[in-house]
């Protein structure tokens, strides 16, 4: 997510953006949520999609890897780091556990499940958490 402030260039590494949302290769979300981390994002969570060549997004939002909400009284820096983390352990159980050939083939078009395959991430950095 992007709210005034695009993501850097080091977390971008390995995304495609499409409309307003950032989406990245399996392979380089990690790399992405400890960089984010490192400049003082939060992560909010995300949600696996194939992304199709003709535009088209199949959106598995049952497949999320989400943070719970910033508690009451809790630094930005204990924050970020701690939604980063439980974001990460979220997506590599989906990832570890998700059958993405088998939910590739339940939808009506075809969908390589290694090449269409991205995690849609939403980073926030605390002088953005307000206006959410």
């Amino acid at each position: 997510m992007v709210v005034d402030d695009p993501l850097s260039p080091d977390v971008r590494t390995g995304a495609s953006l499409r409309g307003n949302e950032y989406g990245w290769i399996v392979s380089a979300f990690p790399n992405a949520l400890s960089k984010a981390e490192n400049v003082g994002y939060a992560c909010l969570g995300g949600q696996f999609q194939f992304r199709l060549d003709d535009g088209r997004t199949c959106e598995m939002y049952w497949l999320n890897a989400d943070a719970p909400e910033r508690a009451e009284g809790e630094s930005w820096a204990d924050y970020s780091r701690r939604s980063c983390a439980e974001v990460l352990q979220r997506f590599q159980c989906l990832v570890s556990e998700t059958d993405f050939q088998k939910e590739a083939s339940s939808w009506p078009v075809p969908i390589d499940p290694v090449k269409n395959l991205v995690f849609v991430a939403y980073f926030v950095r605390e002088k953005d958490w307000a206006e959410l």
